[in-house]
């Protein structure tokens, strides 16, 4: 789980769009949750109850985005 802040509501919904983008292009979808200033990513792998190469994979593209 991370948690990225924001100027505004704007400015999180922009990155929520861009990750779920990213979650799509990787049929790999993580909890996403977001408020005023505020945006959380929460991955994890249910079909094997744990943190998979998908999610480490899924978590650097998240990371490239600079935030």
């Amino acid at each position: 789980m991370r948690e990225f802040s924001f100027d505004d509501f704007l400015q999180a919904k922009a990155f929520i769009d861009d990750v779920s983008q990213i979650c799509e292009s990787q049929q790999h979808h993580a909890e996403l949750h977001f408020g005023w200033g505020y945006a959380v990513v929460e991955t994890f792998s249910h079909d094997t109850n744990s943190i998979t190469q998908r999610d480490i994979d899924l978590a650097n593209a998240i990371n490239a985005l600079g935030v």
